[in-house]
């Protein structure tokens, strides 16, 4: 694992990649406009649609819908695998990103039957509650009731966490991921999360970096008019949130006591993202605590570029990572190779 405890290497993460730059020089990507919420959400729900599940994909796919505390019915989508027999089943809960405000639990579906075939599993896509019209801590509440339910409910959705309950997702999921995690720990989720992974998560401000970390949490400002998403971006985004900062809600740095006795993590980070040094220090700080971590890191690319710029080389080795980063959280180890035949670009995040 590369070393990114000294600011000269993590600066170095910002430099932007060769094809990248060719690419924006030939062909600027427009900024997404985070104002025009609801042509957003419209561009975004098309690209879920055209990268949604082909014919027999989709006879291994259902929703259904459960409850929440306060009465709300939300709605969860289910891919199984194609082999219906035997038993032991894995379950794999994932977390759409979106800055709290776009998305739903079709944007990674291709991962999710990537996964459900690879790894024999059962993998639930969730979806929560949107900022503005549902403010901070809706998501985080849907996202804790979730998982809640589904350790509770797995075996009459075919699953079994006892093989493996792997609790994921990317950048506003990211963020859902690590306070649901610290959550269940402290709760004592029965059965337990056995792994997580984090992709290019939202933790951290500049109050709440510990103190130790302050001098590698510079992401924001390096990177502050980076393609795709920006320093705009963020700030608008928690324009819509409103969420408060230095509550365990929104991250387990506020937590006292937080990070110890996690089940092993893998991260995903992304060199040109404002976001980046979230995912760096919290690695990091997982790590100082004793849980086990692996790391991949793309140099010079923006936030999500997997989804936004599919075709970059770094893109698809994401893409293939992101799969076998859950293998590595599951005991299984599948090549490159394999993945790629069953994978595609996720719809945003």
């Amino acid at each position: 694992m590369a070393d990114y405890s000294n600011p000269e290497a993590v600066a170095a993460l910002g430099t932007i990649d060769p094809e990248l730059d060719a690419l924006l020089k030939a062909n600027p990507l427009p900024t997404p406009d985070w104002s025009d919420l609801q042509g957003f959400r419209k561009m975004r729900h098309q690209m879920e649609l055209a990268r949604g599940p082909n014919a027999e994909q989709a006879k291994l796919e259902s929703t259904q819908t459960i409850p929440m505390r306060d009465g709300f019915e939300s709605e969860i989508r289910i891919h199984r695998p194609a082999d219906s027999t035997g038993s032991k089943r894995p379950l794999i809960v994932l977390l759409f990103g979106g800055g709290f405000i776009v998305g739903s639990n079709m944007q990674l579906g291709p991962y999710a039957r990537a996964m459900a075939a690879l790894y024999n599993a059962v993998v639930v896509t969730l979806n929560y509650r949107l900022a503005p019209e549902h403010k901070f801590p809706t998501q985080i509440n849907d996202a804790w009731d979730s998982v809640s339910w589904l350790a509770k409910n797995a075996p009459s959705i075919g699953a079994d966490p006892a093989a493996g309950f792997v609790l994921g997702g990317v950048s506003a999921g990211g963020n859902l991921t690590a306070v649901v995690a610290q959550k269940a720990k402290d709760e004592g989720l029965s059965p337990p999360l056995t792994g997580l992974w984090v992709c290019i998560p939202v933790l951290l401000t500049d109050e709440t970096v510990p103190e130790k970390y302050k001098h590698l949490f510079f992401s924001r400002k390096q990177n502050e008019n980076a393609p795709v998403f920006n320093m705009q971006a963020i700030n608008r985004v928690d324009g819509y949130l409103e969420a408060d900062h230095k509550s365990p809600l929104w991250s387990p740095f506020n937590t006292p006591g937080a990070h110890k006795g996690l089940p092993p993590a893998y991260f995903q980070v992304c060199g040109m993202d404002p976001l980046r040094d979230d995912g760096l220090i919290y690695e990091a700080v997982l790590r100082e605590n004793g849980v086990k971590t692996r790391l991949d890191v793309y140099p010079g690319v923006p936030h999500a570029h997997f989804s936004y710029l599919p075709n970059l080389q770094s893109s698809k080795k994401a893409i293939v990572e992101t799969v076998q980063g859950i293998g590595w959280l599951l005991g299984r180890e599948v090549s490159a190779e394999e993945v790629s035949k069953v994978v595609t670009a996720p719809s945003g995040a």
